[in-house]
């Protein structure tokens, strides 16, 4: 199903990982920026519009929820995603007050990324799934 008109943004420092996640989203017909860091993110999202964010929860200097807070400080609407090694049920719970859209726990199936975008985005954005 193509999803051309669906702009994502991947933050994800590990380049692997992020060059795995990009093909996977790009085959799915999604249109997909990535970023190596919060910072690269908070850039991005200052120049261009997205759709959703996928994030990785602990990267150097600004780890996935002090991105979502900035995020959503200045686009509130634009759902985030956060995905993490670590099944630490506070850091769900502060991502989930902080308004995740969604949370992923690695060992990371694409099957279950690719689910969870569909269904982030049609819940946030009416696109259907």
């Amino acid at each position: 199903m193509a999803h051309s008109c669906e702009h994502l943004l991947i933050v994800e420092d590990d380049p692997e990982m992020r060059d795995l996640l990009r093909k996977v989203l790009e085959k799915e017909g999604y249109r997909v920026s990535v970023a190596s860091d919060g910072a690269e993110a908070l850039s991005l999202l200052g120049k261009t519009a997205f759709d959703l964010v996928v994030t990785d929860m602990l990267m150097p200097v600004m780890n996935g929820l002090d991105l979502l807070h900035d995020v959503h400080r200045s686009r509130p609407s634009l759902p985030v995603i956060l995905v993490t090694a670590f099944g630490d049920w506070a850091g769900y719970s502060r991502a989930v007050e902080e308004g995740a859209a969604a949370f992923i726990k690695k060992p990371l199936r694409m099957s279950e990324l690719v689910s969870t975008v569909q269904t982030t985005l049609s819940r946030y954005t009416g696109s259907a799934a």
